[in-house]
């Protein structure tokens, strides 16, 4: 902790000079002035003000305030709960302590500061809510602490150094949508043993010729085998794995604010980016690896790019709540020719080029057109699934050349599609 307030700095600098002057005029009297009373009177106010000060000054050092959490993650219009720690490690009780702790960024707190008595070796409690009505990143703190001595003369305020990190994700949607051509969401069962998956142990079964060392439990051979049984290798056990396939999912996210109408460009984006986690969400629910794709502006070549992997949810998350696309200058869209192509096709197209055999590859953003479409057929030379996910005014169809799935997204509500 620190003692850096600047409005608190003045008062505990002229209490200082309180116990200064008061040492400067009744230490004189004290020694040269030969009355009792006087002497008592001045020695009794000195050990007053020495007293307090020892007394506030030993308060500020036993004093601590301890973050439960150094992240939290909550989704958009949810509350976010923030847990701190106010403990008196010293002998003396601290009486009154006004706590408290700041909301950063949240517009809306409850309960975020409190008044406490802490008697010695003590501790209590400080729980406050914030409402999460926007998406990003926030910083909740410093907490401070203010308290004086008993008698009120010597007053301090700490303030802790620990900040807590809010990352609010987009709104939770939900959204169910078919795969083409009996192509998963996630894992399925396959009889192909090549697809065999170490981490889904079937069962087991005795050793046979050609097996691999690694596949014998070791742990369960043991305990069939006696010293005395003939041919040891036969009573080894071999682990059956569950063979599973999975194809990737990667989410193409177009946020370039030029491809949108003016108009409903905020609302839009902003559903568009509600999609695209909906999605995520959808896939890890499936254990499926996925990946993520951001497209923002392509005269800065805006490409941000999270591959395809396991354990990937989380850092996605956190990369659409503090997605800003409103960095890029807004500028007028070209008069739409007949060959006419988005610079977010020819991104999606070039980067559809080095996705791995079998990819989900799916588009969320505003339509594309008929040419774009067709030329992004292409990628299913790349053995690809392509899907798309638009947001529009008008209605859609459901297929697009080379019958690709679309899907119209709903502009409002708690479903996607």
């Amino acid at each position: 902790m620190n003692r850096t307030s600047p409005s608190w700095g003045k008062i505990q600098i002229r209490r200082n000079h309180l116990l200064v002057a008061g040492i400067i005029i009744l230490l004189p009297f004290y020694l040269f002035v030969p009355v009792a009373f006087c002497q008592f009177v001045c020695l009794f106010l000195l050990f007053i003000l020495t007293g307090a000060k020892f007394y506030s000054e030993y308060l500020i050092r036993h004093i601590r305030v301890i973050r439960r959490d150094s992240e939290l993650r909550v989704f958009r219009y949810e509350w976010a709960r923030v847990e701190l720690t106010i403990e008196n490690h010293g002998l003396l009780p601290a009486f009154m302590l006004a706590a408290g702790d700041s909301t950063g960024m949240l517009p809306v707190a409850k309960n975020h500061r409190i008044l406490c008595t802490l008697p010695r070796k003590s501790w209590t409690i400080l729980v406050w809510e914030g409402h999460c009505t926007n998406r990003g990143e926030f910083t909740l703190g410093p907490a401070t602490v203010e308290g004086t001595d008993p008698l009120g003369i010597f007053p301090f305020l700490l303030t802790a150094h620990e900040t807590t990190r809010l990352f609010v994700y987009p709104v939770y949607r939900s959204i169910s949508l078919k795969a083409p051509g009996g192509i998963p969401l996630g894992k399925i069962i396959s009889s192909n043993p090549l697809f065999e998956d170490i981490t889904y142990r079937r069962s087991l079964r005795p050793y046979q010729s050609g097996d691999e060392p690694r596949r014998i439990n070791w742990k369960v051979s043991a305990g069939m085998s006696s010293p005395s049984s003939e041919g040891a290798i036969s009573s080894l056990m071999v682990n059956e794995y569950e063979a599973t396939a999975s194809y990737p999912l990667m989410i193409f996210l177009n946020v370039n604010r030029n491809e949108y109408p003016v108009k409903q460009q905020v609302s839009f984006i902003e559903r568009t980016i509600e999609a695209a986690a909906a999605l995520c969400l959808r896939a890890s629910q499936e254990r499926q690896d996925l990946g993520l794709i951001i497209y923002s502006s392509a005269q800065e070549g805006g490409i941000a790019v999270i591959a395809p992997a396991a354990l990937t949810l989380v850092p996605i998350l956190e990369r659409l709540a503090v997605l800003d696309w409103t960095k890029t200058a807004y500028t007028e869209e070209p008069i739409q020719k007949e060959n006419y192509i988005p610079a977010s096709a020819r991104a999606m197209l070039d980067q559809g080029k080095h996705l791995s055999y079998g990819t989900r590859f799916f588009y969320v953003g505003p339509d594309l057109g008929d040419e774009a479409y067709m030329n992004l057929d292409s990628l299913k030379r790349h053995h690809l699934s392509l899907e798309y996910l638009i947001i529009d005014e008008r209605s859609v169809s459901s297929l697009v050349p080379g019958n690709s799935p679309r899907y119209q997204m709903k502009e409002r509500g708690q479903e996607i599609v």
